[in-house]
């Protein structure tokens, strides 16, 4: 909307100046009633824009945490995974893939999705391991191995996306000009 207005403003300019220019030069350069009017609305539209992208922000954490309570629910309800257990359960359990690992790395890629849509990282660690852990228990067999890597993977990634916020804020304040400290 913003980009329609101000494209409508500078044509009305170009117009106005247009029609001054062909019929003989002007000293002056005709002031546009439009674009004065427009610089209010300009503002308006800006500030309206800052904030519905403040309130898609404060919605998008909501998302995350909807789906992982949805995907919760929906493990418990229809039991999607079942597992009947009667194995050796350890870290090394002989499996065609290493069941840990994946389960540490998809625990570290949904709290990343988490961060990314807005959730503290701490929050979004506790939502991926409190779901790991109900789809553990919706599964039939608790493996507590399998538990222990959802939280390992979701706390690994809790830290890196700390550590990476704290990063970006100190290269944005020693990059800032001195007029503006």
């Amino acid at each position: 909307m913003l980009n329609r207005l101000s494209a409508a403003v500078a044509f009305t300019s170009c117009l106005a100046f247009g029609r001054g220019a062909a019929g003989q030069q002007q000293a002056t350069v005709p002031v546009d009633s439009a674009a004065i009017i427009a610089i209010p609305q300009v503002e308006a539209a800006r500030a309206a824009v800052g904030a519905t992208r403040t309130k898609s922000r404060d919605r998008l954490p909501l998302v995350f945490y909807s789906a992982m309570g949805a995907a919760t629910a929906t493990a418990l309800v229809l039991h999607v995974d079942p597992d009947s257990g009667g194995y050796h359960d350890s870290w090394t359990t002989a499996t065609d893939f290493p069941d840990k690992a994946v389960h540490a790395l998809a625990a570290w890629a949904i709290t990343t999705v988490g961060v990314d849509l807005g959730a503290r990282p701490r929050y979004a660690a506790l939502t991926v391991c409190a779901a790991g852990t109900a789809f553990e228990f919706a599964q039939g067999y608790v493996s507590p191995y399998d538990i222990a890597a959802d939280c390992v993977g979701a706390a690994g990634a809790a830290a890196w996306q700390n550590w990476r916020a704290k990063r970006r804020a100190r290269a944005a304040k020693t990059t800032r000009p001195a007029a503006a400290r």
